[in-house]
């Protein structure tokens, strides 16, 4: 058994390093192929290539936008080197001609978008790209070579670019999700639970603090400390801005911490945030844009944010408190279903956001995972040190824990979708969403460590 191991894992090396020195090959090969070489040298040179795709290259002040049926699949910068200013909300013709036309496209845009923002480019041309492995590309074109490229990586820089295609039907649906989760979140609001701020402040207004205030503001210092780009930096700041996760009071109980003052922390920052969600993507926001050496502006409508939280949050948990209020025994019994149904809205919301942009999620995941990752543990390790540092119980700790690593991320996925705020970036929104995923599953295994805990 062992020598079988062995011999399959020798096999596996041989094959590794076949294929590492065949890449290397080629590589040396393409860079010796000089621009306007007839194709049929390239073949001659390289051998059939192992994929053409082909392409219409709209070419904008020398930057490419590259359509393969139709949709922008690639954007090609003249001077890779070279940051353009990339708006992170939707302007005006008028203002987007004062920019580089490319600035204003996004992969993933159809082609009547893309005229529509970007305009008629200076030239369009017909071509393919052939691809040696996926790392080396020769351009083709008339059939003669205009560019070759080798060691072709995907990078943060990649997201910045992506334009996360979204129904006005899908909007709608995560609108109305997310309405109603809030809406059954209220119904467990009651006058009671604001009590403990007054029986025992300490732990409340400590949890208030660490998910308002101390976890926007050292996700500042992370976004510092890694720089990130843009559109990334921005998605952690609005996700760090939002209230708690709608699941957090399920996940304190299944942990054994305080229910009490989850509910409390809930019920807070669920109002809280119609203000202070705003507030601080703002304030995080545009210090960091002004921190930081970014060439690419951080537009942010603070207003527009203002009014689009007041909508999907004032409005549905005022109603829900209300509703609790006047008829109290049907919200007692709506309530257990509207928990079930928050958690499954919330699963099938962050698939909605995703489904017909899966292609790219599975593409380029892997360069925000870690990120969010350190994020997320960062989040629960700021809510568990603050009231240890203020020697606050275990089972509070745990709480504040939850609370403050637990985040409404499908609160940031509407408001990153919005057309007028960031219509679909794809930084902002692969980091909204791999964190709505990856907080259930850090929460729920944090919760059952310390379930087989004592007190």
């Amino acid at each position: 058994m062992l020598t079988s191991t062995l011999k399959l894992l020798a096999f596996l090396l041989v094959i590794l390093l076949s294929s590492l020195a065949n890449a290397e090959t080629i590589a040396k090969k393409i860079k010796t192929i000089p621009q306007d070489s007839d194709s049929a040298f390239v073949t001659e040179t390289l051998g059939t290539p192992t994929e053409k795709k082909e392409v219409s290259r709209y070419f904008y002040q020398g930057n490419q936008a590259v359509f393969i049926d139709s949709v922008i699949r690639d954007i090609r910068l003249a001077e890779p080197h070279k940051k353009l200013k990339i708006k992170l909300k939707r302007q005006l013709k008028t203002e987007q001609k004062k920019e580089t036309p490319i600035s204003s496209l996004r992969i993933g845009m159809n082609f009547s978008e893309a005229l529509e923002r970007a305009g008629e480019p200076d030239s369009i041309v017909k071509g393919e790209d052939w691809y040696y492995t996926n790392r080396h590309r020769i351009e083709i074109a008339n059939g003669k070579v205009i560019k070759t490229e080798v060691h072709l990586k995907a990078t943060l820089e990649t997201l910045d670019w992506i334009w996360l295609n979204f129904t006005k039907g899908g909007l709608l649906f995560m609108n109305i999700t997310l309405a109603l989760i809030m809406f059954g979140i209220a119904l467990q609001i009651k006058i009671e639970h604001f009590k403990l701020l007054l029986e025992s402040p300490k732990p409340v207004i400590l949890g208030f603090l660490s998910q308002f205030f101390a976890l926007p503001f050292f996700t500042f210092l992370f976004v510092l400390l890694i720089q990130p780009t843009p559109s990334v930096a921005m998605g952690m700041i609005l996700v760090a801005a939002c209230p708690g996760g709608n699941i957090s009071n399920f996940i304190s109980s299944f942990a054994k911490g305080n229910v009490a003052l989850s509910i409390t922390l809930t019920a807070i920052a669920t109002i809280s945030a119609i203000f202070m969600t705003p507030f601080n993507f703002a304030f995080w926001g545009k210090l960091y844009s002004s921190a930081s050496h970014l060439v690419i502006p951080i537009e942010i409508d603070a207003w527009e944010m203002i009014r689009t939280v007041l909508m999907l949050l004032g409005i549905p948990v005022i109603l829900g408190i209300a509703f609790a209020r006047f008829f109290p025994n049907t919200a007692e019994r709506i309530s257990r279903p509207f928990k079930i149904f928050s958690i499954v809205a919330f699963l099938g919301f962050v698939v909605a956001a995703l489904a017909a942009n899966f292609g790219y999620f599975l593409k380029y995941i892997h360069l925000i995972a870690l990120i969010v990752f350190v994020h997320n543990g960062l989040g629960l390790l700021i809510g568990f040190t603050i009231p240890s540092i203020f020697k606050l119980s275990k089972q509070d700790r745990r709480t504040m824990a939850i609370e403050t690593g637990i985040q409404n991320s499908g609160l940031a996925l509407v408001l990153i979708f919005n057309p007028n705020l960031f219509d679909g970036l794809g930084g902002m929104a692969f980091t909204a969403a791999f964190w709505g995923i990856w907080h259930i599953i850090s929460g729920l295994g944090i919760a059952y460590y310390w379930s087989r805990k004592p007190i």
